[in-house]
């Protein structure tokens, strides 16, 4: 079974899931995320875990890699689908699945209600009588479970609770959440999670298309910001609890061991961070104080009250149980009708115990106040979180054959500890490369000619345009233009792209002269800087600063190349993608630079001995800089 024919996934191996689940090693606390009590406390408020599976699977919520890899994928309660789509068999599963609690709270009473009239009319009044009472008893069980729990959580509202477990309890009803993940092997998590983060991709995609015609619109990219709730509590083995909160795209809002963690959204947004506090449990302190008071002050009030009234004390609080029910009156501002002090101090005591009822409802007053801003700051700190997660600079490479993506590749494995997983946005597919140095970093490949779908315009314009990054940098190999200063592997940094290809013949002294008439692209002024600071005490190959040469010319000319030198004596190097790659950065308004490897130097000699060094020398450079900082705007104001 893959994650492709899961829409066809059968009730029995959505049962044999569910047994997986539970025999797991924390089986019981998945199950209990997944499925938690509802509002009676005594029963499930979702169905049961195999129809659950088997919802999600036909809704497309379900990523599924086989009875031993699988996570489930729940909606914000709004965006749920509607009960009737997918036909009949689909309405009885989610109407299971969404009002189990309801069907069993009201369901045993109604049928026995209903058998109870039928045995009434049969002429069996005692088994009506004995079904009646099974339907009450159930319904009083329900009921009883209902105040026990209600009485739980209102305790619970003003107890300190970390963020992470408040989170847990209140987001899941408002974003996207993965409340259960099994996965046997914890090598693949990484897998695992890279198929959730797609499929959540997609099935916001997918809504977000098909309201578009409903508002009226045609959607075409479709920027998804949505986060994913982890819920840990939910993920059914050590290992994965463990392996989670490494995976590249994980943020940790709350820590490490935290209950709940999120796997970022596809596309990003800047932002800052906060902390949130829950701190009303003053109010129960207060209660039970003031419960203290009264059964502290009710002794002195009756040993008073004996000592003045004598012999004539009826009516007056001269007993300690008469004193605590006078004091629990005058929680109401009013006086028992049977009892009335008659010690002038006994009669202040009350009043100050009517102040202290009075002062009772500020103080709740704040408390909710506080509970509520709890709840606030804990949702806007989760917010927060993510935006300055999602604030991280965006740098994507491009690079425009397969050797000089293996060097970038295997570059980033070997020196960085970084594994790429492609992602794949249509037409293309770009690797992600993980986080450095707070920056994200991506890497695409244009391998067409200029014309083609494949070609370094195309693909340049169509990732930008879907992963908008803040930088585009050009690696790999190109002619080198000096070698009287330059080394075959040295590396050339980009100030300027010339135009080669529109030129002018004119006839100079009966010859044909050409002049260029191609226009020019400098580079970013901030990667170039970036760069240049970079380069200073650089230990690897030789870097250079200078002008590009654009043409869709292949040079293996002693000759051609001769003449370039002479006509351009400030060009160091020569390609067939910086231009292009300028205009197209220069259109979406995103910072460039070209960052390559000398290869050969174009002549009759030419050949690929060097090829591979220079693109890995190229991207070296490229990652110390990453790595180095300079190109995180928001690093010395985050961290």
């Amino acid at each position: 079974m893959t994650t492709e024919d899961v829409r066809h996934l059968s009730l029995r191996a959505c049962r044999r899931a569910a047994r997986v689940v539970r025999t797991a090693e924390h089986g019981r606390q998945a199950y209990d995320t997944v499925r938690p009590r509802g509002t009676t406390g005594v029963l499930r408020l979702a169905g049961p875990l195999s129809v659950i599976l088997f919802v999600a699977a036909r809704e497309g919520r379900l990523v599924w890699h086989g009875p031993g890899s699988f996570a489930l994928l729940r909606p914000p309660i709004v965006r749920r689908d509607p009960y009737w789509a997918g036909g009949p068999k689909l309405l009885v599963l989610r109407i299971l699945e969404r009002r189990w609690e309801t069907i069993w709270l009201a369901g045993p009473p109604t049928l026995a209600m209903a058998a109870a009239v039928g045995c009434a009319l049969l002429g069996s009044p005692l088994l009506a009588l004995g079904v009646v009472l099974l339907g009450v008893a159930h319904l009083t069980v329900c009921l009883a479970g209902l105040a026990v729990a209600g009485l739980r959580d209102i305790v619970g509202t003003f107890r300190i609770r970390p963020d992470d477990q408040l989170a847990a309890q209140a987001l899941p009803a408002l974003r996207w959440s993965m409340p259960l993940c099994h996965e046997e092997d914890p090598d693949r998590a990484a897998e695992l999670m890279a198929a959730v983060s797609d499929r959540l991709s997609r099935l916001i995609s997918v809504r977000v298309r098909g309201a578009g015609p409903v508002l009226g619109a045609e959607v075409d990219e479709v920027f998804v910001t949505e986060a994913l709730l982890c819920l840990m509590t939910g993920v059914t083995t050590s290992a994965m609890r463990s392996a989670i909160p490494q995976q590249q795209r994980v943020g940790l809002p709350y820590g490490i061991s935290a209950d709940v963690v999120f796997l970022e959204p596809r596309d990003q947004r800047p932002g800052d961070r906060g902390r949130a506090f829950n701190t009303a449990s003053f109010l129960l302190w207060y209660v039970f104080g003031g419960a203290a008071v009264l059964l502290m002050l009710a002794y002195p009030v009756a040993d008073r009250e004996r000592r003045l009234c004598g012999d004539r004390c009826a009516g007056r609080p001269d007993e300690y149980g008469e004193a605590l029910r006078w004091l629990g009156q005058r929680l109401l501002l009013t006086d028992p009708p049977d009892l009335r002090p008659g010690a002038p101090g006994a009669t202040l005591l009350g009043l100050l115990v009517s102040g202290m009822a009075l002062m009772t409802i500020p103080v709740a007053m704040v408390a909710l106040r506080q509970v509520w801003a709890a709840g606030h700051r804990m949702q806007a700190n989760f917010d927060r979180a993510q935006e300055d997660v999602h604030a991280r600079t965006k740098v994507l490479l491009l690079v425009a054959r397969p050797d000089e993506q293996k060097a970038v590749l295997d570059l980033a494995r070997e020196r960085h500890g970084i594994a790429p997983y492609p992602e794949r946005r249509r037409p293309h597919t770009v690797f992600r490369l993980g986080n450095l140095a707070g920056t994200e970093v991506m890497l695409a490949t244009a391998m067409g000619g200029p014309a083609s779908e494949a070609g370094v315009e195309q693909v340049a314009a169509s990732v930008i345009r879907q992963w908008r990054p803040h930088h585009l940098i050009l690696t790999g190999t190109c002619l080198g233009l000096r070698p009287d200063e330059q080394r075959l592997g040295d590396t050339v940094v980009c100030h300027q792209a010339r135009n080669l290809i529109h030129r002018a013949v004119a006839e100079v002294d009966g010859r044909p002269t050409e002049y260029p008439r191609g226009g020019f692209h400098d580079a970013s002024a901030a990667l170039l800087g970036a760069f240049n600071a970079a380069a200073y005490g650089w230990p690897g190959a030789g870097v250079h600063f200078g002008t590009f040469l654009g043409s869709g010319t292949l040079y293996r000319s002693d000759q051609a190349v001769s003449d370039l030198r002479a006509r351009f004596p400030d060009a160091k190097a020569a390609d067939m993608e910086s231009y292009a790659l300028a205009g197209v950065a220069a259109e979406h308004k995103v910072d460039w630079i070209a960052v390559r490897g000398i290869s050969d130097w174009g002549d009759t000699a030419k050949g690929d001995d060097h090829r591979d060094e220079a693109a890995r020398n190229a991207a070296e450079l490229v990652f110390h800089v990453i790595g180095s900082g300079l190109l995180d705007p928001y690093a010395a104001g985050h961290h």
